[in-house]
């Protein structure tokens, strides 16, 4: 597996090399310290797997983030892609998700977790990093409500309370498909896949309330 790992930090990129460097089948072709530099080495390596940072400061147009993810996965289908971030917050987590992250480690652990990650990759699965139950619960308290408009805000508090679809359409005066879609879009935002995973964020974290 050929990869290539980008980070602002020489500190990180050391690491990230040695704990690479005892993995038997894999191959550092490059390391870049910007996101256009990253960029570059792709077209020329054509990598398999790209090992970024999250946030890599540069002013080139490709910004870094969400929208460096989503730039990498459109252009360079082909070629995994594994994040490194001090973020924690569940929301954020699974916006990288959604934006084409095959997996994401977290700087504030421990970075063998990464010999993890590549493993799950090399079994072409996505990796997911496992929290305890305190670090579960501080995520969840750090999750921020600000991205949700009025109306999907107006949605999640009635839901929370027991008001089905239905009810809260009756009640906000709008039919059940435009409830459904706020709900949907609201639970997109804050990182949640059920109403199960919506209800435990919404209680652990006293939103809503």
């Amino acid at each position: 597996m050929k990869i290539i790992i980008a980070d602002d930090h020489p500190i990180v990129l050391a690491g990230v090399r040695d704990v690479i460097a005892d993995e038997a089948g894999l191959d550092i072709i490059g390391q870049a310290l910007s996101p256009s530099t990253l960029v570059e080495m792709m077209r020329a390596l054509t990598p398999d797997l790209v090992i970024c940072d999250y946030n890599m400061p540069g002013n080139g147009p490709l910004g870094d983030g969400i929208k460096l993810i989503s730039y990498l996965r459109r252009h360079f289908p082909s070629c995994k892609v594994l994040v490194l971030t001090m973020i924690s917050t569940p929301s954020m987590v699974e916006a990288m998700y959604r934006a084409g992250a095959n997996g994401v480690v977290r700087k504030s652990g421990d970075l063998l977790e990464l010999r993890v990650a590549l493993s799950a990759l090399r079994s072409r699965r996505v990796y997911r990093p496992r929290q305890s139950p305190e670090e579960q619960l501080q995520a969840l308290k750090k999750t921020d409500t600000a991205a949700l408009s009025p109306r999907e805000l107006e949605v999640m508090r009635l839901f929370i309370n027991g008001k089905s679809v239905s009810d809260i359409a009756r009640q906000l005066n709008r039919s059940s498909k435009t409830v459904s879609t706020q709900k949907i879009n609201a639970m997109r935002k804050l990182g949640t896949q059920s109403d199960q995973d919506l209800i435990a964020l919404c209680l652990e974290s006293d939103l809503f309330r």
